[in-house]
């Protein structure tokens, strides 16, 4: 049988944001921003179905999220809502915001991994093909790729 709770789970953004928000959710692929009071992206998050994944936010239930997800659901004052044609168009805007607005919460995918470059070149009848930190004398190079 299932436990009875004295208190409901909370639901900061439901409170925040009312129940109409949740509701006129599009059932796109995008990208969400999650702002404080002041307007300052904490969060950037991408969804194949924005309200399905937004949806996920509604109970803040202490026992089975992380603290640090608690506390950036007691900061979100606003969500921004960007949809997309696709979802691969979605993975590459939230990429591309992840890297020009450094969100406090974020944690993968907010700096740029470090350069890299294919070489290759020719030897006696073999081709030699590498990844590199930097280019080398005498290889031929593409890149860099972050």
């Amino acid at each position: 049988m299932p436990q009875l709770l004295l208190f409901p789970d909370p639901r900061p953004l439901v409170e925040r944001l009312g129940t109409e928000f949740y509701r006129q959710l599009p059932e796109r692929p995008g990208v969400y921003l999650m702002q404080d009071a002041a307007g300052l992206v904490l969060y950037v998050g991408k969804a194949k179905n924005l309200r399905q994944r937004l949806t996920s936010y509604r109970v803040a239930n202490p026992d089975r999220m992380a603290r640090r997800h608690l506390r950036l659901l007691r900061l979100v004052r606003k969500i921004e809502l960007q949809e997309c044609a696709d979802e691969a168009t979605a993975l590459a805007r939230e990429s591309e915001l992840l890297r020009s607005l450094k969100p406090k919460f974020n944690r993968a995918g907010v700096w740029p991994g470090n350069p890299r470059f294919l070489v290759w070149r020719l030897g006696e009848a073999k081709l030699e093909l590498a990844i590199a930190k930097a280019p080398n004398d005498g290889w031929q190079v593409f890149g860099p790729f972050g």
